[in-house]
C-alpha cells in the first residue's frame, strides 16, 4: 500500500510539473485540428493523405496491433526528440497530427468517423498530448541547462561545471523521460484496441442504430 502510494504521489507531482506543457499541447494539438477540419490548410493535407493510403495500399501500416504501434510511435519519438531544438520541432509535429485527424475527419460521415475513432483515439489522441508536454519539457531542461551553463559563475574545470549544471537540471530530463514511457504505454493500448475491436466496435452500433 505504501509502494502504491509513493507511486500515486510521485505521478501526480510529475502531473502538477508538467500541467503547464500538457495544456500547451492540447491546445496546439485540438486548434490544429479545427483549423484542419475547416480545410485551411489543405495544400498540406491532401499530400498527406495521398502519403498515408499509399503506405496503406503498399502495405507499410497494416490494421495489426505493431504495425499501428510502431507507425505511432514514430511520431512520439519525434514529439519528444523535437525538444531538443527548444520544443519548435515539437510544436510543428503536434499541429500538423492534429490538423491532419481534423482534415481526416471530412473525409467521412462525421458518425462514422467518431465510431471508428471514439475506442482506440481516446487513449491515442492523449498519448500525443503527453509525448508533446514531454517534448516541451524537454525544451525546458535544454534551455535552462544551456543558461546556467553560460551564465552561471565557477571556477574549476569545465567538465566540473558540466557535471555540476547537469545534476541540477536532470530531474527535468528525468521526467520528460517518464512522461515520454507513459505515452508510448497508451499507444501500446491504442493500437491493441484499434487493431482488434474498433471494427467490432463499430459493425455493432451500425447494426444496432
Amino acid at each position: 500500500m505504501v509502494k502504491k502510494e509513493r507511486h500515486e504521489s510521485t505521478l501526480n507531482a510529475i502531473y502538477k510539473h508538467n500541467e503547464k506543457y500538457f495544456a500547451l499541447s492540447a491546445v496546439i494539438f485540438f486548434g490544429s485540428m479545427f483549423i484542419g477540419y475547416l480545410h485551411l490548410l489543405d495544400f498540406l493535407m491532401v499530400p498527406l493523405q495521398q502519403q498515408f493510403k499509399k503506405s496503406i495500399m503498399e502495405g507499410q501500416i497494416k490494421i495489426e496491433t505493431f504495425s499501428l504501434f510502431f507507425s505511432n510511435l514514430e511520431v512520439l519519438l519525434k514529439l519528444f526528440a523535437g525538444g531538443i531544438a527548444l520544443g519548435s520541432i515539437t510544436a510543428i509535429f503536434i499541429f500538423i497530427n492534429g490538423a491532419f485527424i481534423g482534415y481526416f475527419a471530412t473525409q467521412a460521415p462525421l458518425a462514422d468517423f467518431i465510431l471508428l475513432t471514439i475506442p482506440h483515439g481516446i487513449f491515442e489522441i492523449i498519448s500525443f498530448i503527453i509525448a508533446g508536454g514531454a517534448g516541451f519539457r524537454l525544451a525546458n531542461f535544454v534551455y535552462t541547462f544551456l543558461r546556467d551553463l553560460i551564465e552561471e559563475t565557477w571556477y574549476g574545470s569545465f567538465w566540473g561545471k558540466l557535471e555540476h549544471v547537469y545534476n541540477n537540471q536532470k530531474d527535468q530530463l528525468t521526467e520528460s523521460i517518464i512522461l515520454l514511457g507513459i505515452a508510448i504505454l497508451l499507444l501500446l493500448i491504442a493500437a491493441v484496441i484499434e487493431a482488434n475491436f474498433t471494427i467490432a466496435w463499430y459493425q455493432y452500433i451500425k447494426g444496432n442504430i
